[in-house]
């Protein structure tokens, strides 16, 4: 479990991770943003979910925030240091058992209210409110937070215990399924004549997979794996929606809808700033699901790695 307690160690954790978000930022190319010149997603929305996960939410939450302002190198980059730190905050909390030693919250109930948050901000948004299918991959998120709910905080808690043979859930695996099949068919032509649940396939995929996963590796040596997959996952998505909070807030103040229009709009032959957020829908999903998977390996042996050497996740 991710500590809170503001020792020397997590001091220094802090401190590492915090330099490490900045040359990730500084240094290292990113993915280009459509609609904003000369800004890009960062690399470091696959590490930071690793922050909150090693020195817990709050911890993890300064340290990508502090890379994140001490690399900016315009306003708009400012703003989006905030994306990095809610994504370490979100995947802290899914890996905590109780939010504090005191308190009797748990972690993964206050990670769902961020990103329903999120979810909710984007509804409130213009953009949202014509662009009602966007929100398909963060959906996808809660909807797995809310199935597994304690599950990630307890293969945390229980890191370094020998584990048993695999317990299958065939109950998971069987949902897992037949939520497999309900998103095949919503791609079929004739279920989108009048509704398009062409957009709801892909999170209906996404959390097919976490339940198939769960079912499989919920429990023994690979759930550790699977809860990392997962933790990562819903930071990089808590990322993503703020980030498009952000763009969607500073159009005519920090970016021009001109460039807008003139750079991306009309090349894609789009007629506006929602149609060019559903065109990102697949892109979007690739990028995501890539970081994810990228976090998910350095995470997995970082984290293993710190934890043999007796830095994080001390037995209780």
């Amino acid at each position: 479990m991710a500590s809170t307690e503001l020792s020397a160690k997590n001091v220094a954790l802090l401190t590492i991770f915090a330099a490490l978000s900045f040359i990730i930022c500084k240094f290292i190319p990113g993915i280009p943003i459509v609609g904003v010149p000369d800004a890009q997603i960062k690399f470091d929305a696959a590490a930071a979910p690793l922050y909150g996960m090693i020195i817990g939410p709050y911890l993890g939450f300064l340290a990508a925030l502090i890379g994140g302002l001490i690399a900016a190198g315009s306003p708009f980059s400012v703003l989006t240091s905030f994306c990095t730190a809610t994504s370490a905050m979100v995947a802290g909390f899914l890996t905590m058992d109780k939010i504090s030693k005191n308190s009797k919250i748990q972690g993964w109930p206050i990670s769902a209210v961020i990103l329903a948050a999120l979810i909710a901000g984007w509804y409130a948004t213009w953009v949202g409110q014509k662009a009602i299918f966007y929100p398909v991959l963060h959906f996808a998120g809660l909807f797995a937070i809310l199935i597994t709910r304690g599950w990630v905080a307890n293969s945390f808690k229980e890191i370094g215990v020998p584990k048993g043979g695999w317990q299958f859930k065939p109950a998971s695996i069987l949902s897992g399924v037949i939520l497999f099949v309900a998103g095949y068919m919503f791609t079929k032509p004739y279920l989108n004549e009048t509704v398009p649940l062409n957009y709801l396939s892909l999170p209906l995929y996404i959390i097919a997979a976490v339940l198939v996963l769960y079912g499989i590796f919920g429990t023994g040596r690979f759930s550790f794996i699977s809860s990392v997959f997962l933790a990562s996952y819903c930071g990089i998505i808590a990322d993503h929606m703020l980030g498009n909070l952000i763009f969607i807030g500073t159009i005519d103040i920090l970016i021009p809808i001109s460039v807008v229009e003139n750079y991306f709009l009309k090349p894609l032959g789009l007629p506006d700033i929602p149609s060019l957020f559903m065109y990102m829908v697949p892109v979007s999903a690739i990028e995501r699901i890539l970081m994810t998977g990228v976090a998910t390996i350095v995470g997995v042996g970082l984290i293993s790695g710190l934890y043999k050497a007796g830095l994080i996740f001390k037995k209780q």
